[in-house]
């Protein structure tokens, strides 16, 4: 049997050892940290599926490059709010007990861009993932 493929894909390599992933299917949102080792590893070796119906609401945020991402004024993600006390986006990215590997557990895909030409087209992405899941959830009376 042939694996299913992801209609969209979404990817984020924090540095050569810790990437992230965001696949989107008809019907679900697979999340997946992975960190191959290092001194300071970033992320968890993590997976997570939301189901598109449990997503109220996707944020994408956009600081530009700024300095080095340092002075943004908003992260630059995409953040899928699965219920209705979920933090911020820009809660969670000031908190400074907020780490890196909690991010797949909070549903937030990073885009690290290292060029705004790479930055425009990672939000381009995100864009589509995030009009797909509000055409899916309009369209299910049960969301």
């Amino acid at each position: 049997m042939e694996k299913e493929k992801p209609l969209i894909v979404l990817e984020a390599h924090y540095n050569k050892r810790n990437h992230s992933r965001c696949e989107l299917y008809p019907d679900r949102l697979e999340l997946f940290t992975e960190s191959t080792g290092g001194l300071l590893p970033i992320y968890e070796n993590k997976a997570r599926t939301i189901p598109l119906r449990d997503i109220r609401r996707t944020v994408i945020s956009n600081g530009g490059m700024g300095f080095m991402g340092f002075l943004s004024h908003h992260p630059n993600a995409i953040h899928f709010i699965t219920r209705p006390d979920q933090r911020p986006l820009d809660d969670l990215f000031r908190d400074a007990a907020f780490k890196s590997a909690s991010y797949i557990d909070e549903g937030v895909q990073q885009f690290c861009a290292k060029t705004n030409a790479e930055l425009t087209e990672k939000l381009a992405v995100a864009t589509r993932i995030r009009d797909y899941i509000e055409q899916y959830n309009a369209a299910d009376p049960s969301s």
